[in-house]
């Protein structure tokens, strides 16, 4: 059952990266779908790149504006250069010039943890700051993987260790949020929650998307999975500063048939209370410029083989369900009508003129200016020309027009 419930928990996973057959946004964009070329590869960091197309929904992004602040010039305009991961290099990412980049890619010693459930894929905790005390940053938390449920032999109490998994009960999402803040904010006080969202739309979109997969499930006699997703959005203070911080995930309950349950998709942002909204779409160009390094994922999924030991009765269900999932895709992408979703997540297609691809993302700005070595500015000055500024120091800056309908 362990072997078993574990290729089942990877492939929920996979997808979750999906868009359902009436365009309603999943946790990543269709562009960050695993490629065709590596249809085995499931690790969560393959979707750093859209954790949050549901988050850019959380709170109106209003243009940025206002004084000049570290990571843009004096005209309002952000540069952001692109940042590898920095412990495996496993993917690139922009980052608004001056800010830090901590944490990244991390993996469990089964040894170490008690057992393999943790361990048999690449974990990230990484952390964008504007400065080493977080004042502006987003956060991309772990997924981890926790024991509970009536499958769970009794001796196993909260706070116990099942085949590498903390025994905690599940909880609610809102729960677990509140929780997440309290253990990453340690030093906040006065914490006031000012909304919780309940997304109970997207974890229908990834009930109908996890529909597939869940009938497998029921086929060997297994209860299905079932998801929640919410997000929560507080006040508080830390050194001084009032901040505002939001927080999203997304909870699988996989307890009826593998005693496990895990988070996934998990993030958060934050900036002083009186600038959250203005910072808002530099953290939205953050999480949605991630660009995966393919070699990385090549042997990041040959080693999941690996370290999973997958016997071969359960690499002909993964085959079969690698099929569906992909022609899956297939179907939802040429179902999705492109420019609603657009639209919903507030974001646009523009054209790389040193490149001629066609890019994805926010449409908070109105203009985007980039060099041949993938390096970003962002304004909303008409008059403004980076490759004029003193400040940006090059003039290989182009525009990028939207793409032509």
């Amino acid at each position: 059952m362990p072997e078993r419930g574990a290729f089942l928990r990877r492939f929920a996973e996979r997808q979750l990266g999906d868009i359902d057959g009436d365009g309603v946004p999943a946790m990543n964009c269709p562009r960050t779908l695993v490629s065709p070329q590596h249809p085995s590869f499931s690790n969560r960091q393959i979707r750093l790149a859209c954790l949050v197309c549901a988050s850019s929904l959380l709170l109106a992004a209003p243009r940025p504006g206002g004084a000049a602040e570290p990571g843009k010039s004096a005209q309002a305009a952000y540069r952001f250069v692109r940042t590898a991961e920095p412990r495996e290099h496993a993917f690139t990412l922009l980052v608004p010039k001056g800010w830090q980049v901590e944490g990244g890619i991390f993996r469990v010693n089964p040894m170490q943890a008690g057992g393999p459930a943790n361990a048999l894929e690449a974990k990230c905790d990484l952390a964008v700051k504007s400065d080493a005390g977080g004042s502006k940053m987003i956060r991309f938390h772990p997924k981890m993987v926790y024991a509970d449920g009536p499958m769970l032999p009794g001796m196993f109490g909260p706070g116990s260790n099942y085949n590498g998994s903390q025994v905690v009960p599940m909880p609610g999402v809102e729960s677990f949020l509140q929780q997440l803040l309290r253990t990453s904010r340690p030093q906040a006080t006065g914490v006031k929650i000012v909304q919780y969202l309940d997304r109970r739309d997207l974890a229908q979109a990834i009930q109908k998307v996890a529909a597939p997969l869940n009938a497998q499930v029921m086929q060997i006699g297994q209860r299905p999975m079932t998801f929640q997703s919410g997000a929560l959005v507080a006040e508080y203070s830390e050194a001084g500063t009032r901040y505002k911080e939001a927080l999203f995930t997304v909870l699988t309950d996989f307890r009826a048939s593998a005693a496990i349950w895990w988070n996934d998709l998990t993030i958060s942002m934050r900036a002083p209370s009186a600038e959250a909204e203005r910072w808002k779409p530099v953290m939205d160009i953050i999480r949605n410029s991630v660009e995966m390094d393919a070699r990385w994922m090549a042997g990041e999924a040959k080693g999941q083989g690996e370290r999973g030991q997958i016997v071969q009765e359960t690499m002909q269900h993964i085959r079969k369900i690698d099929r569906e999932i992909a022609e899956g895709h297939s179907r939802t992408r040429s179902a999705m009508q492109n420019d609603a979703y657009l639209t919903l997540t507030g974001q646009d297609e523009y054209t790389n003129p040193h490149t001629g691809k066609v890019e994805r993302d926010t449409s908070d700005f109105k203009y985007r200016w980039v060099t041949p070595g993938g390096e970003y500015v962002y304004s909303n000055e008409g008059s403004y020309n980076p490759n004029h500024d003193p400040g940006q120091n090059r003039s290989d800056f182009k525009l990028t027009p939207v793409r032509r309908r």
